[in-house]
């Protein structure tokens, strides 16, 4: 399908997920002309006055609403830089739990994915409690897009972890399919990494430095269309 005019969105569980596993392919399809939405749904609260989770600690914030601050703030830098547009759902993650009820998520996604042509979402290795329901979310019953699919999460897929299929849903065989990219996509995508800063540090089986270097020598993305 040509990326010209194309609606696309990319489901994110959290603030950097979807630029870290396809950064490329989205920095490649924004340049063709395609208008492209990166929807967090598990981006916090930035008003919660509540301790941070253990993550959050560990990557030098206080509370969960400083963490959410600056992290959106982040993923505001990153989109620009691949030509995408942010945006956010104010539901937390397992650190805090969602704030709201399941049925109240559900709607705001499925408001969030109307009009999209096409809609991915986290699909290998699914090791993180968060990727698997959310991917669960939107395939389980959000509503109909023209084309669905999802993509391999970086660096999770890079680490030997064991596979732990979703417990509601089946994705069934996937056939994964590199995405071609250009140079100029895998260097916007590797600036786009760089805006990650309170990230990067905690990533410490990928350091900053291999993932920087993996961007932009082959970004490694892989996508499956369902």
């Amino acid at each position: 399908m040509s990326a010209s005019r194309e609606a696309i969105v990319v489901v994110s569980p959290h603030l950097d997920d979807a630029i870290l596993s396809i950064g490329a392919f989205i920095a490649g399809s924004a340049s063709r002309g395609a208008r492209v939405t990166v929807l967090t749904v598990l981006a916090g609260n930035p008003r919660s006055r509540a301790p941070a989770g253990p993550w959050d600690s560990a990557c030098g914030f206080s509370t969960a609403g400083d963490a959410a601050r600056a992290r959106r703030e982040e993923d505001r830098r990153a989109c620009a830089l691949v030509g995408a547009r942010p945006q956010w759902l104010p539901f937390g993650d397992e650190q805090y739990g969602l704030g709201a009820d399941v049925a109240e998520v559900r709607g705001e996604v499925e408001r969030s994915l109307a009009g999209a042509q096409t809609v991915l979402v986290p699909g290998h290795p699914l090791w993180h409690e968060d990727h698997r329901w959310l991917t669960s979310l939107v395939l389980g019953g959000v509503g109909e897009v023209v084309r669905a699919g999802c993509y391999v999460e970086l660096p999770y897929a890079r680490w030997q972890l064991p596979e732990r299929p979703p417990p509601d849903f089946s994705l069934g065989p996937l056939t994964w399919h590199s995405v071609a990219s250009r140079p100029r996509d895998r260097l916007s995508k590797a600036r786009a990494c760089l805006a990650y800063r309170s990230q990067l540090p905690q990533l410490s089986r990928s350091p900053w430095r291999s993932i920087l270097l993996e961007a932009l020598r082959s970004a490694g993305e892989r996508v499956a269309w369902l």
